[in-house]
């Protein structure tokens, strides 16, 4: 492995520690509290946004409530299944190339991935979830 690699797998550890620390701290602070960080989009309108019930949809998959995440947020499943895969794709991609750039793929599931979303969000409000 080239020294250029093992700089870039030493980036990546410390970027995902640093994540896992900020939300752990932050699941901490929300379960001590009992409040997160409120939708300005639904202070504000009154609807839901895609991404409401996500902080504890969250904390619900922390303590392996699938049941309770998916009732936070329906869309929580193919969010985890989405995020993840771009994570992936595109550490093992800068690990091994060195850039972070989407090729024409990584696009065309990034606007797949947006329209579900958007259908998510008029759904969930029509219906009322």
């Amino acid at each position: 492995m080239s020294t250029e690699v093992k700089k870039r797998v030493k980036r990546v550890a410390l970027v995902v520690i640093l994540f896992i620390l900020c939300g752990l701290a932050y699941a901490l602070v929300v379960s001590l509290l009992g409040f997160g960080i409120p939708c300005i989009f639904r202070l504000v309108t009154g609807f839901r946004c895609p991404g409401c019930g996500i902080t504890h949809a969250a904390l619900c998959f922390l303590k392996l409530d699938i049941v309770g995440a998916v009732r936070a947020n329906a869309f929580i499943i193919p969010i985890v299944l989405f995020v993840g895969w771009v994570l992936g794709y595109s550490t093992v991609r800068y690990i091994k190339k060195g850039f972070m750039r989407l090729d024409s793929g990584s696009k065309i599931a990034d606007i797949g991935f947006l329209i579900l979303l958007l259908v998510w969000w008029v759904v969930r409000n029509v219906i009322g979830i």
